[in-house]
């Protein structure tokens, strides 16, 4: 199913819900106030067909003002990061009111991530998509299942990888993922994280978890964060996930 600008503003909308930024909803549109005290809108412009990003300064020193897009431009880029944000252009100016926009491009990935719809009982293009990911590009078969090794020097690497990270950094990890508050396996793998105290506390808290995940909906999602989480302080306790989900629903 092809994504519709609404669609690519929705996941932003997201990003910032469940991040610091203060966000407001203005008919239609929404804008970020940013603890810098900077704010911005974000809107579907029609005529361009395109995200913007608009910003109003009443800076009259020009070079000043300069410093000041550019350092929004920056903010933005470091909060958005799954999008490219182009640079700003001055469209219009008045007494002590100067406007600026840029357009947001979205990587395509991640919103193709965030918006699957899996119907169980028919074979979508959707899905289609999903196996080849899964597989590879090339069509090759992933790696051997966690489970064909012995899971618990898996589990000992997991916990080894969780005691780096704190709270914080867990939920910029799973925001990343484009993984929504409500999400069960969002709140799986945080109940995970609060609970892995050691290996064995930790395989426990996966097997307890992987029971609730018990949707094809969860499994789908499961699926997603395991491709394109390959290298992180979560893939061992997701792959650990998934593979107890995924033995739990063998038929």
């Amino acid at each position: 199913m092809q994504q519709t600008l609404d669609n690519k503003v929705e996941i932003i909308r997201e990003n910032f819900l469940a991040g610091r930024a203060d966000l407001l909803e203005v008919g239609g549109s929404f804008r970020v106030n940013f603890e810098s005290g900077q704010s911005v809108y974000i809107y579907v412009e029609t005529y361009d067909n395109a995200i913007t990003a608009r910003f109003d300064t009443r800076e009259t020193d020009p070079v000043k003002r300069y410093q000041e897009v550019e350092a929004l431009r920056h903010l933005l880029a470091r909060e958005i990061t799954f999008a490219s944000i182009n640079e700003f252009d001055e469209i219009s100016s008045g007494k002590d009111r100067y406007a600026y926009t840029a357009e947001i491009v979205v990587d395509e990935s991640v919103v193709f991530h965030e918006t699957i719809a899996y119907d169980a009982g028919t074979a979508t293009d959707e899905q289609s998509q999903i196996s080849e990911r899964e597989q590879g590009t090339d069509g090759i078969s992933p790696d051997p299942p966690l489970q064909a090794v012995s899971a618990m020097p898996l589990a000992e690497k997991a916990i080894a990888e969780l005691e780096t990270i704190d709270g914080k950094m867990l939920r910029q990890s799973l925001d990343m993922m484009n993984l929504r508050r409500s999400s069960n396996v969002r709140v799986a793998l945080t109940r995970i994280f609060r609970n892995a105290v050691d290996a064995e506390e930790l395989m426990a808290a996966i097997a307890d978890e992987a029971e609730k995940l018990n949707s094809e909906a969860d499994r789908e999602e499961l699926v997603i964060i395991k491709t394109i989480n390959t290298d992180g302080f979560l893939t061992p306790v997701i792959g650990l996930l998934y593979d107890t989900v995924m033995d739990a629903n063998a038929d």
